[in-house]
């Protein structure tokens, strides 16, 4: 009962204080308008700036060139700019990293990393036939496991390979 009793109370005094707040005021809220300015609608004209002679002469295009004038032009990086594939050469002798060499009385073997994939070549390993350790088309040559030296043809060049 005594519980029943404090909500009571608690509810009579809350609403007391929400009543005696909602009192009237004898004070009447104005705002003064008398200096707020209404702009008239659409009285800014926007007028189309003149282009100059010189303006016009800068956005002319230039015609392309044939594509063999830019191939002629490229000396170091991609073979072909149009080509989806990265410049073969570079990328090929940076990626590809030896990491070892073994060998037994059979077959020469090397330890190496190309793209993100490592594994072991021989010597009868050719890129994109039997190996995604190599760029398509390149050839190994010959493996020395004495002298930790591989020899790679790729593209009609001897890459040599030391670790």
């Amino acid at each position: 009962m005594s519980k029943f009793f404090q909500i009571n109370v608690f509810a009579i005094i809350f609403l007391i204080s929400l009543l005696s707040g909602c009192n009237g005021k004898s004070e009447n809220f104005e705002i003064d308008l008398s200096n707020f300015k209404v702009t008239k609608k659409n009285t800014v004209k926007i007028s189309k700036p003149e282009i100059s002679s010189s303006a016009k002469t800068k956005n002319e295009l230039k015609s392309y060139q044939n594509k063999s004038e830019i191939l002629s032009s490229v000396i170091f990086g991609k073979i072909d700019p149009f080509s989806k594939e990265g410049s073969k050469v570079r990328n090929f002798t940076s990626d590809l990293k030896l990491t070892g060499f073994a060998s037994t009385k059979i077959n020469k073997y090397v330890f190496v990393s190309y793209l993100g994939r490592a594994g072991t070549i021989s010597t009868d390993s050719i890129g994109g036939v039997n190996t995604f350790l190599l760029p398509k088309g390149a050839k190994v040559i010959n493996i020395d496991p004495k002298k930790m030296k591989l020899i790679i043809n790729f593209e009609n060049e001897d890459y040599i390979f030391e670790l």
